[in-house]
């Protein structure tokens, strides 16, 4: 007999990293995001203590209904160079309907 096997994907996968290598990637299943309330947020920062290309990622719940869950997802960091300069990303507003 033949079998397939499907494993649920995550909602969204966060990763902090730098110079030095990547951080822990925060993984957010639907499961976490559907008993989440309005203002839990999750980060991924690199682990390194490098101040060189630095990227950090968040991202908050801000709005939730039993439908699904507006997250509001956040990038910044440091360039890469001897002397680094900060940047921010534009936030984005992702929808995760819930099945």
């Amino acid at each position: 007999m033949k079998m397939e096997v499907k494993k649920e994907a995550a909602a969204f996968v966060l990763q902090g990293s730098s110079y030095n290598g990547c951080g822990e990637p925060v993984e957010v299943n639907y499961a976490e995001l559907r008993a989440a309330a309005v203002g839990e947020k999750w980060e991924a920062y690199d682990n390194h203590n490098c101040g060189r290309a630095v990227h950090s990622e968040s991202a908050e719940v801000v709005h939730k209904t039993t439908q699904g869950a507006a997250v509001l997802h956040r990038k910044w960091g440091t360039t890469d160079s001897p002397d680094p300069e900060s940047w921010e990303d534009t936030p984005e507003l992702v929808w995760y309907e819930f099945a």
